[in-house]
C-alpha cells in the first residue's frame, strides 16, 4: 500500500468510527430494559445481580482486553467487541429466565470490555500518524455525541414500540449491532509503538502497578473517574423505578431517556471547548459536585419535575468520560495507552460489581428515594476522600 493510500485509509477511520459509535449506541431497549426484564418474572434485585455479572465479566477482561489492543491491534480487538456484543443482544432478545439473561450479559460484558479504551486509543493513534492530535478533543467529543445521539434517538423510538411489545425494541437492536460487525472489519490499523514480546501477565501487572501505585496523579484521575461513574451508573438503574414511583406512563420512558441522553451527548461534544476555557481540574471538581447535589435532591424530592436532576447527572457524566480520556492520553505513551484506559474502566466496573447486589437489595426493600439518598451519601464521602488525596499532587495533573 502506498503512503497516499495509507493516509486515506487512516483518515477514513475517523468517519467509520463515528458510524461505529452510532451503531453501538443504537439500543432501542435501554429506556424500557427494567420493565422488560420485570415482565419475565424477575425482581429488581435479580436485575442488579445481572448487572453485577455483566460488570464482573467486564472486570475480568478489562485489563487483558486493553493489553490485547496494545499487543495485537486496535482493529482486531474492535472486531471481537462488535461480534460478541451482537451475540449478547441476540441472547437478550430470546431470554425469558435468569440464566438466559445471564448468558446475554456475559457476552455483552465481553463486548463492552473489548470496546473499552480500544476505540479511543485507535482514534488517538490514527491522529498521531496523521500528525493531527490537536483534533483529538474535538473528535472524541463528536464520537461521544454520535454514541449518545444514537441512544437518544433510538430510545424515543424504542419507548414508542412498547405499545406493540416490550420485546420488539430488543429484537430491532440486532440490526445496528449486526452492521457494526461488518464495519469493524474495514478499519485500518495505524502504525504505533507496540509492547515488546514478553510474559503477558507480568507486563500487564507492571503497567497496572505503575498506573495505580507509583503514578499518584494518574491514580487520582482513575479513582475519581471510577467513583463518579459508579454513582452515575447507579442512578441510571434507579431512573426507571423513580419514573414509575412518580407516576410517569411507560410510553414516555423513551422520551425522557432520549432527552436526558441527548443533553449528555451535547455536553460531551463541547467538552473540548470547555477544556479550552476552564482548567481541567476545575471541570473535574464541578462534575463531582453536580453529581453529589443531584443525588441529594433526588433523595428528598419525589415529583416529575425532579427528573431534571437525572439530566444534570447525565451532563456531568457526558463531560467526565472524554475529559478523563484526554487527560490519560496526555499522561501515557502509545504502547500502554489502551491498557491504562482499560484500567480506568476496570476500577469503575469492579466497584459496580461489588456494589450492585447491595444497590439491588436497597431498591427492593427501601423506597427509591431512600436508596438514592444512601448511595449519594456514600459516594459523596468517597469523592471527598479522593479530592483530599488529589490535593497532594494537584499541580502534577494536566490542566
Amino acid at each position: 500500500m502506498s503512503m497516499e493510500d495509507y493516509q486515506k485509509a487512516l483518515k477514513a477511520n475517523i468517519w467509520k468510527l463515528y458510524i461505529l459509535d452510532f451503531l453501538s449506541g443504537s439500543m432501542f431497549f435501554i429506556p424500557i430494559i427494567i420493565p422488560f426484564i420485570l415482565s419475565t418474572g424477575l425482581s429488581l434485585q435479580h436485575i442488579f445481580i445481572l448487572q453485577g455479572i455483566f460488570t464482573l465479566t467486564s472486570v475480568i477482561l478489562e485489563i487483558p482486553s486493553g493489553y490485547a489492543s496494545d499487543k495485537w491491534g486496535r482493529k482486531n480487538t474492535t472486531i471481537i467487541a462488535a461480534i460478541t456484543s451482537f451475540i449478547g443482544v441476540l441472547f437478550f432478545s430470546i431470554s425469558n429466565d435468569f440464566w438466559s439473561f445471564m448468558t446475554a450479559e456475559i457476552f455483552l460484558g465481553v463486548g463492552m470490555s473489548f470496546y473499552s479504551g480500544t476505540t479511543e486509543a485507535l482514534v488517538y493513534d490514527t491522529l498521531l500518524e496523521l500528525k493531527e492530535t490537536k483534533s483529538y478533543k474535538r473528535i472524541n467529543g463528536n464520537l461521544a455525541l454520535s454514541t449518545f445521539g444514537a441512544e437518544a434517538i433510538m430510545s424515543v423510538i424504542g419507548g414508542a414500540l412498547v405499545i406493540y411489545s416490550l420485546r420488539l425494541p430488543v429484537i430491532l437492536t440486532m440490526i445496528p449491532f449486526g452492521l457494526a460487525c461488518f464495519l469493524s472489519v474495514t478499519l485500518k490499523e495505524p502504525k504505533r509503538h507496540k509492547i515488546q514480546e514478553g510474559r503477558h501477565l507480568e507486563i500487564m501487572w507492571k503497567i497496572t502497578k505503575q498506573s495505580i501505585i507509583h503514578d499518584r496523579p494518574l491514580r487520582s484521575i482513575i479513582l475519581l473517574h471510577s467513583i463518579v461513574s459508579l454513582m452515575t451508573m447507579s442512578l441510571f438503574w434507579y431512573t426507571q423505578p423513580y419514573q414509575t414511583s412518580v407516576g410517569l406512563p411507560l410510553v414516555y420512558f423513551g422520551i425522557t431517556h432520549g432527552v436526558i441522553v441527548l443533553i449528555g451527548a451535547i455536553a460531551s461534544k463541547y467538552t473540548h471547548t470547555m477544556e479550552q476555557l476552564i482548567d481541567d481540574r476545575l471541570l473535574l471538581t464541578s462534575i463531582a459536585l453536580t453529581v453529589f447535589v443531584s443525588f441529594m435532591a433526588l433523595g428528598y424530592l419525589s415529583s416529575l419535575w425532579a427528573l431534571v436532576f437525572f439530566g444534570f447527572t447525565r451532563i456531568a457524566w457526558g463531560i467526565l468520560s472524554p475529559l478523563t480520556s484526554n487527560i490519560i492520553n496526555r499522561m501515557t505513551t502509545s504502547d500502554i495507552r489502551a491498557t491504562v484506559l482499560s484500567i480506568r474502566s476496570f476500577f469503575f466496573r469492579g466497584m459496580f460489581t461489588l456494589a450492585s447486589p447491595l444497590l439491588g437489595y436497597m431498591a427492593d426493600v427501601l423506597t427509591i428515594n431512600q436508596a438514592i439518598l444512601i448511595t449519594g451519601i456514600v459516594g459523596g464521602t468517597l469523592i471527598s476522600i479522593t479530592f483530599f488525596s488529589m490535593s497532594f499532587v494537584w499541580d502534577k495533573i494536566p490542566k
